[in-house]
């Protein structure tokens, strides 16, 4: 009985999974919100690309789940790391739509009842927003 409890106990288990929703802003920035933030219940920007990256100040980042942001804004990133949602992980979200100004936000993983709100500044993109590959950031630590 006690080997057939824990697989149900596990079998019940679902994936650590990062929620939000991407809106329009004056700025373009991410916050780790609580989900009954009026925010999060207005007009969504659809179509965004999202990268949630492990250690993102570090050489050896690790992406760990992409995502598009549905018709209303919304997103759900599952997140299949070991004790997510549990442990403490630094994490790196990047945000990127044409027509605005990307973003790119370090934060500790949330709780599974919190929700992550990113707001895109209407606008262009610097020419140095685009996506390092690993040679660039290998170049840029050598520099510095």
């Amino acid at each position: 009985m006690g080997l057939l409890g824990l697989t149900s106990l596990l079998a019940g288990c679902s994936p650590y999974q990062l929620r939000g929703k991407v809106i329009a802003g004056d700025i373009s920035y991410i916050a780790v919100v609580d989900a009954d933030d009026p925010r999060l219940e207005g007009p969504g920007v659809s179509g965004a690309a999202l990268r949630l990256q492990t250690d993102p100040e570090r050489l050896n980042r690790k992406t760990i789940g992409t995502s598009v942001s549905g018709a209303d804004g919304g997103f759900t990133i599952p997140v299949m790391e070991v004790g997510a949602g549990v442990l403490i992980y630094d994490i790196g979200l990047r945000v990127r739509h044409d027509g605005y100004i990307p973003v790119e936000q370090f934060f500790r993983m949330p709780s599974s009842s919190k929700r992550v709100l990113v707001m895109l500044q209407s606008g262009k993109a610097p020419p140095d927003t685009e996506p390092e590959s690993p040679e660039d950031l290998l170049r840029r630590f050598k520099r510095e």
